[in-house]
Order: C-alpha cells, then structure tokens, then sequence
C-alpha cells in the first residue's frame, strides 16, 4: 500500500514537471514569434544551434573544462564548509571568533573574489578553483552551522542510557540529524557554484562555457547564447533530478513527510 501510493505521487509529480516544461516551451515559442530572433531565438532554432554545439570539436573541451571547476570547486567548499560549520555548531568560542567573518565572506560578491584571485594568482586553474571554493564556502558553513546547532540533545543523552556507543551514537543519532542540512548545502552550494565558474571563465580564462559564452556575446551571436546556456542548464537539472534527487531519497527515506 506504502508503495503503490509513493508511486503515485512520483507519478504525479513527474507528470506536473512535464507539463511545466511544456507551458515554458510553448511561453518561449510565443515570445520568441513577437521579438527578432536575433533577440530571444526560438526552441526550434536554439534545439539546431545546440546540435552544431554537439557535433563541434570544441564543445567536450570547453564542457570537460567548465565541470572540472565545478566538481573540483564544489568539493573543497563542501569539505571546508562542513569542517567549519561543525566546529562552529559544536564550540561556542569557535563561534564567537568566526561568525562575524562568515556573514562578513557570505556578503561579498562573488565577482569581487574572483578579481581578487585573477590578481594574486594570474590566468590559472588554481585563480579559478580558489574563486570557486571561497565565494561558496561561507553560504556551506552556514547551513552546516545550523545543522549542527538544531541536533535534539536530548536523542543523544538518552542513546547514552541505552549505553550506545560514541560510534553508534554518531551514526545513528547525529548523522541522520545533519543529513538533511548537507543536502541542503549541496544543492546551494551547487547552485552558487555554476554561476561563479561562469563568471570566472567570461572574465579570466581562455576555456570552459564561460569562454563560449563571452565569445558569441562579443560576436553577438544570440542562437550561440542560447545554446551554450541551455546546455548548462539541461546538465545542471540532470545533476538534480538523477543524482542529488536520487541520493536524497536514499538517505532520508527514514524522515517522514509532512502532510496537512
């Protein structure tokens, strides 16, 4: 019974992301025939731009360039927002010293710490992954912060009647409690990461999607505007919806859902 009605309402919410696309796809047509298309390009034409995209030599590169940023990126802010966060969630003293800074890096545009990388460490991967990591960082620490901070005390004091071991106690009664919050971090992390990368290769690199982008903006070429970045937003909703969406299904399948 459990599962049939969970299949329903996959069945459901599949159902509603096809038909919003298709509303998007039919709004994007619509406009597209009352504006030039040397303004907003039509599906039909964006779809053939992409193909050209695809069959050219160039794309794997700059696309293979653009995701090692954004891994690479992604996993060092993960790692130092998660080790912060934690550290902050769990001393007082180490919250005292750091949140002021936190909100302090969390304000300051990302494009203002990747001009600040460009200058110290030149046109390098280093400048770009550095850029990357530190502009997501702080919003990472934030989430874990809160995380750490919202653990029930009380689960973990009455594990310890139950004489649960630290171990046991750790994975049993705080992971599950921080799960949620990584998750959380992940996806807006991620999000923050893809458009730094973006900005960081348009400003200062010679490679990626950012590069493309920059270059058929120079060129004022729309349909290559299109294209690329509707490339970058189809591989960021695969990133989504087939591998964070499946992860999170798999680790909270204990949590509840809410029902009103």
């Amino acid at each position: 019974m459990l599962k049939s009605r969970e299949g329903a309402e996959r069945y459901r919410a599949g159902r509603t992301k096809l038909l919003s696309f298709i509303v998007l796809i039919l709004t994007w047509w619509i406009v597209s025939l009352l504006v030039p298309s040397t303004i907003i390009p039509g599906p039909w034409a964006t779809a053939k731009c992409i193909g050209k995209i695809l069959a050219s030599g160039d794309f794997f590169f700059h696309f293979y360039k653009t995701m090692v940023r954004v891994l690479v990126g992604l996993a060092c802010s993960m790692l130092l927002g998660i080790i912060v966060g934690t550290l902050m969630g769990l001393y007082q003293s180490v919250e005292k010293a750091l949140d002021l800074w936190i909100m302090v890096g969390l304000t300051i545009p990302g494009l203002v710490y990747t001009i600040f990388a460009l200058m110290w460490f030149g046109l390098t991967e280093f400048a770009a992954i550095f850029a990357i990591s530190i502009t997501t960082f702080p919003s990472i620490t934030i989430n874990v912060w809160g995380g750490v901070k919202d653990i029930d005390t009380k689960l973990i004091e009455m594990s310890k009647i139950f004489g649960a071991s630290k171990k046991k106690r750790f994975f049993s009664v705080v992971l599950p409690q921080i799960i949620p919050y990584l998750f959380a971090s992940l996806r807006f992390g991620l999000g923050i990461i893809w458009k730094v990368t973006v900005i960081v290769e348009m400003l200062g690199l010679s490679s990626g999607v950012g590069y493309m982008l920059n270059y058929w903006f120079n060129l004022y070429n729309m349909p290559q505007v299109f294209g690329w970045s509707a490339i970058f937003i189809i591989f960021m909703l695969f990133f989504e919806l087939i591998l964070i969406k499946r992860l999170e299904r798999r680790f909270l399948v204990w949590r509840p859902r809410i029902r009103f």
